[in-house]
């Protein structure tokens, strides 16, 4: 039985980290639908589950790998955020941030140094800022 599934497998896509994140979060609006009984959730957690094993079963290995990649870089610009808030949390008492005015840099300078000119490493503008 194994040989004839590896033998149906050959030349598939397989599985990768989108295809992961598409059956957990099937399962997770399965079980949103069950609990609301909001017929929604039920259409879109079968709609992620037949993607999902559509791209499991997929011949078309390049296209697959596209979309995976394309999955990773929107993963890391999410997290990417989370991370930068949590940064500027745990620095909010020996740190303040700015955004740079022309090209949306954030900066970083230190508390307590009263006005300051704060020059952007991007674009090089300066601007003044209370510390």
């Amino acid at each position: 039985m194994r040989e004839k599934f590896r033998r149906f497998m050959a030349g598939r896509y397989g599985t990768d980290a989108l295809n992961q994140f598409l059956s957990i979060l099937a399962v997770a609006l399965l079980l949103v639908s069950l609990i609301t009984r909001v017929g929604l959730f039920t259409w879109l957690g079968l709609a992620a589950l037949i993607y999902c094993y559509f791209r499991t079963f997929s011949r078309n290995i390049s296209r697959r790998t596209e979309e995976n990649y394309k999955f990773y870089t929107m993963q890391e610009r999410v997290s990417g955020k989370f991370k930068g808030v949590k940064r500027r949390w745990a620095d909010r008492k020996t740190y303040r941030y700015y955004r740079c005015p022309k090209c949306r840099q954030m900066l970083r300078v230190p508390r307590g140094r009263g006005r300051i000119e704060i020059s952007c490493p991007r674009c090089g503008t300066q601007f003044i800022r209370k510390s």
